[in-house]
């Protein structure tokens, strides 16, 4: 599976820029808890963002690049939505449900949400693949858990090919 291509290399350096971009905005004064209507945005996109959690920690290393490449795929999915600090806060569940349940455990149990839904199943395959190449070269790790990926979302071989791009057809 090719991880090189135009589409995925800009979409790549676009949610990079996004997720440079730090958000601090204290919550109103008497509240700390976020809005119903933030937390049902957290709730409708953690499935997708735990993924690429997941696949940022598979190689058992992960750079600020890749952190940025996370963040801004958040922001994109949330239209912006999301702060910072919530942001961090999700990011801390999805690293203590991997500690919980095992990284390999969780992606399973992740993967077996989003392939529900087909639209939801191939974009978290794109921004997984973009997650990937966040570093700007994937190793074996992180192929190996993006075809695992794949496979547990139902996804064949050829849309998948189309889906990264490599048909021209991004």
């Amino acid at each position: 599976m090719r991880l090189d291509s135009e589409s995925l290399l800009r979409l790549r350096d676009q949610l990079r820029r996004s997720g440079e971009r730090r958000s601090i905005a204290p919550p109103p004064p008497g509240k700390s808890d976020p809005p119903s209507d933030v937390l049902a945005i957290v709730q409708r996109v953690a499935p997708m963002c735990e993924v690429l959690y997941l696949l940022m920690v598979a190689d058992e290393h992960s750079d600020e690049r890749e952190l940025e490449v996370l963040r801004g795929a958040i922001r994109a999915l949330t239209e912006d939505t999301l702060r910072t600090p919530i942001i961090d806060g999700m990011l801390e569940r999805f690293e203590a449900n991997a500690n919980q349940y095992g990284r390999e455990a969780r992606l399973a149990q992740v993967a077996a949400l989003l392939s529900a839904d087909r639209q939801d199943a191939e974009a978290a395959f794109t921004l997984a693949a973009v997650m990937a190449i966040a570093d700007e070269s994937p190793d074996d790790q992180e192929r190996a858990w993006l075809e695992d990926l794949r496979q547990m979302l139902g996804i064949k071989p050829a849309r998948a090919s189309e889906l990264l791009g490599e048909l021209g057809m991004l």
